[in-house]
């Protein structure tokens, strides 16, 4: 979400906001198998996918300066845990995040998901650690 293009508070008087990122992306992460997808997503894209997601420092701080030009007080706080991942879980995800018209046929869909699980050594599940960050607005 680009939170930047709030140029005024929104709501209703003393009311926040906030923005709440649910961790790095899956092809992002500091894993192994998170490479091998990235590997798998670049070879079905066609380039590279650096894509944050608005997750790392860059992103959060182009918000906290949003919430902070729309007149909030700014705080921001994290929570993280580790949650187990399917290879289906995250082909599902990837899928989720495309346009319609750059996605796969379906033959195309389940050699991309063949693909990722060998590329994983023919694991099917791996634990994804997850870290939310939460933005907040509030009044003054």
């Amino acid at each position: 979400m680009a939170f930047a293009a709030v140029r005024h508070r929104p709501g209703r008087p003393g009311g926040g906001v906030a923005v709440v990122t649910n961790g790095a992306p899956l092809w992002l992460q500091d894993a192994e198998w998170s490479g091998a997808l990235r590997e798998c997503m670049e070879r079905l894209l066609g380039h590279p996918v650096p894509a944050t997601c608005q997750t790392d420092e860059a992103g959060r701080r182009r918000n906290q300066d949003a919430i902070v030009r729309a007149g909030y007080r700014y705080a921001e706080s994290s929570v993280q845990y580790d949650a187990p991942l399917t290879v289906d879980d995250m082909v599902g995800g990837i899928f989720s995040a495309i346009s319609a018209d750059r996605l796969p046929s379906m033959q195309g869909r389940a050699t991309f998901t063949a693909e990722v699980r060998d590329a994983l050594g023919g694991r099917d599940k791996v634990t994804e650690r997850i870290r939310v960050w939460l933005q907040f607005g509030t009044p003054d």
